[in-house]
């Protein structure tokens, strides 16, 4: 073909995609001058090749014996308006990118909570889904709507959720499976773990090295107010086998403890492990129902912390010494414990981390030492009159602790962790009540000589006293030292041991960043696998444990100095100071 002729021809189908400009006009009369008819012929059929493309109906005007493209289906027919950088941001979040829209008649169906089962299915992408980039997201809150009745249950690792469901044995299955049950007959629907994994692992939820995030994508999937973390430990003996079950439940948003309970199943011939699940679960059921506020059923009033007082310190455990609990390998049904966390002074400057202190001892004591969840009283911001019905008054030493020890059969345990101070007149030490005016201790406080006078009186087979007195500087008092333990007072004990945050008129201090008095973090550190074993004999002695916590590189007296800058040394004092503590 001749150039001209080309040239004309193409601007021509170009310009007549647009019929109403005056190129068009100019390309026509163009045509109509230089070219013979033939090539008009030319230019009329370029015209109608070109002019159903303008209205995009190409398909149509085409002979139907052309070949055609296979029809596909859109990925997605929403439309995505992020920016590259908040895909790629999100992607390194953990957070999955838009999936492809699921085929209507077979896979787009929003499953609904069953009424046989009450479990949660996971729902499918829906049309139109919030764009992330909306401003009045809030990326952070992980329930959606009206969610307070949902419950995940997860097994415990020490790693990340992602390697706990690779490593899923069928122990933690049947253990998940019997608890979610359980949740659900008090009440609460529950996701199910294995379908939120496969679907979390599928996305690229487990692509990142960030624990945290891949909780926080499992959890915003299944959408739920609080997750149930499980342990189990079944053990066989002569009169049967029984099971443990440790049970933490956290707040979903928030991350905090609401509870941490821990059963064992009645020892019985089987070898069925969900039976004995569901009846270490069913023991804890009650427990459960107060510590979540529940009145048969959970209600848009569910309370998520363990004491319901608004503005004040709740139980926070946040510490690697709150988990993986060592477990008992004799139980002591008869040993009794006394346990008392004061944190919210009513006249005085609270202690931040006194009741994680006090709970997590109540979880080593059950877990780790055997003791029966029945035989530890456990005090919350004690009073004095607390003090003296449990530990009696000058004179009468016949309190709670005194009434329920088995004479010569009963170890006894004392963990108290709150604020201490010394009479500004008598010189005296005091344990500080909650509602104790600091200025009036020798009045409102509970002498701690009147504390050893009466547990010398109480027919224990031993004594284990264990005191975190918390202060930080003068500020509770004017003029006063912290609390002085003087070594007579344990001396007089059977079979006594004293542990002690301080010596002398030495602070003792906290460990904010594991959220513990750092006296009780170092005493449950020494203790959780068997760090403070030095001989590795699988006996952990009193000694042995305060060798570890009294070490000058690595012990308390090192980390005071780093964070506080102050010298505190804890104390041990004694006749039995080479006893077992705990056998691993």
């Amino acid at each position: 073909m001749h150039p001209n002729m080309l040239w004309v021809a193409v601007n021509s189908g170009l310009n007549l995609a647009y019929p109403t400009t005056k190129n068009t006009k100019l390309a026509y009369i163009c045509t109509k001058q230089f070219y013979s008819n033939r090539m008009r012929s030319y230019y009329l059929l370029l015209f109608w090749l070109s002019l159903p493309a303008s209205f995009g109906c190409v398909g149509s005007s085409l002979p139907s014996s052309l070949p055609t493209t296979t029809k596909r289906t859109p990925p997605n027919t929403d439309i995505d308006t992020r920016s590259q950088e908040e895909i790629n941001r999100e992607l390194l979040e953990g957070r999955k990118e838009k999936e492809p829209q699921p085929n209507k008649t077979t896979e787009n169906t929003t499953k609904t909570p069953s009424n046989t089962t009450g479990e949660v299915r996971v729902r499918e992408p829906q049309n139109n889904p919030t764009p992330t980039n909306n401003p009045n997201r809030n990326e952070n809150n992980i329930t959606q709507g009206n969610s307070n009745l949902n419950m995940l249950v997860l097994p415990y690792h020490q790693e990340d959720i992602c390697h706990a469901f690779d490593e899923l044995s069928q122990k933690q299955r049947e253990g998940i499976d019997v608890v979610s049950q359980g949740f659900r007959d008090m009440g609460f629907q529950t996701g199910s773990f294995t379908s939120i994994m496969r679907k979390m692992k599928s996305s690229g939820g487990c692509d990142t090295h960030n624990p945290t995030r891949m909780l926080n994508t499992a959890l915003r999937t299944a959408q739920c107010a609080y997750y149930a973390v499980i342990e189990t430990d079944l053990d066989h003996v002569q009169t049967g086998s029984y099971l443990a079950l440790n049970l933490t439940i956290y707040d979903s948003n928030t991350h905090n403890v609401i509870t941490q309970q821990t059963t064992d199943s009645d020892r019985k011939f089987t070898d069925d492990t969900r039976e004995l699940i569901k009846e270490a679960f069913e023991k804890m059921k009650p427990a459960l129902a107060r510590e979540l506020n529940l009145a048969g059923k959970p209600n848009n009033t569910t309370k998520v912390e363990p004491n319901n007082r608004q503005g004040k310190i709740r139980v926070n455990l946040i510490s690697d010494v709150d988990k993986g609990l060592p477990r008992a390998q004799y139980q002591n049904p008869d040993a009794i414990a006394v346990v008392i966390g004061n944190a919210n002074y009513e006249k005085t400057k609270s202690v931040d981390y006194a009741l994680n202190d006090a709970y997590a001892m109540k979880q080593y004591l059950i877990t780790s030492f055997g003791f029966k969840e029945a035989n530890i009283f456990y005090l919350e911001d004690a009073r004095k009159g607390d003090f003296e019905l449990m530990f009696g008054v000058k004179g009468n030493a016949k309190g709670k602790l005194f009434n329920n020890v088995k004479a010569g059969k009963s170890d006894v345990v004392i963990f108290y962790a709150g604020h201490g101070a010394t009479g500004l007149n008598d010189k005296n030490a005091y344990f500080v009540p909650v509602d104790c005016d600091a200025q009036y201790l020798e009045i409102g406080g509970y002498p701690t000589d009147v504390f050893y006078q009466n547990l010398a009186q109480v027919p224990a087979k031993s004594f284990t006293v264990w005191l975190d007195a918390c202060f930080s500087g003068t500020e509770l008092v004017q003029n006063v030292s912290p609390i002085v333990v003087k070594g007579k007072g344990v001396a007089g004990l059977r079979e006594g041991i004293l542990m002690a945050s301080s010596t002398d008129d030495q602070y003792s201090t906290w460990y904010p960043e594991q959220g513990h008095g750092l006296f009780t973090y170092f005493l449950l550190k020494g203790i959780q696998q068997a760090r403070a074993d030095k001989n590795g004999d699988n006996r952990l002695t009193f000694n042995e444990l305060y060798q570890y916590m009294s070490d000058k590189t690595e012990g308390v007296p090192y980390w005071a100095r780093k964070l506080n800058n102050i010298e505190q040394v804890p104390l041990i004092k004694g006749n039995t100071i080479e006893k077992v503590l705990i056998e691993y």
